[in-house]
């Protein structure tokens, strides 16, 4: 994994107060953006939550729906926090960036 050049560097628990999250070098779930969620999703951001996310895609098939044709319209991620609640981020306006290249077919490897 890559370490961004500004922090924040990880996403922490979600009530977390620790000294980096009070310096703004990681940010607590409670407080992360669309953008902190698509940049730990894409390997930018480490994760130290301790909590499990799943991650929806939405995808569109044309062309004969082959899977090469098909293409991701939005994606959502949610996190449920132990005895907390449930966190959703949408993450669809980041598609343009790394985030879509997860979800490219021609950058598979099929190995």
């Amino acid at each position: 994994m890559s370490r961004p050049k500004t922090p924040p560097y990880a996403i922490d628990p979600y009530d977390c107060g620790c000294t980096q999250c009070i310096l703004g070098d990681f940010v607590p779930l409670r407080e992360a953006t669309d953008e902190h969620i698509a940049l730990m999703v894409t390997g930018k951001l480490r994760n130290n939550t301790s909590v499990d996310f799943r991650i929806t895609a939405q995808w569109s098939l044309s062309d004969g729906f082959r899977p090469v044709a098909a293409t991701v319209s939005s994606v959502e991620v949610t996190a449920e926090v132990w005895n907390g609640p449930t966190l959703t981020w949408d993450l669809t306006s980041h598609l343009d960036g790394p985030l879509g290249q997860l979800f490219d077919p021609s950058t598979t490897d099929d190995r």
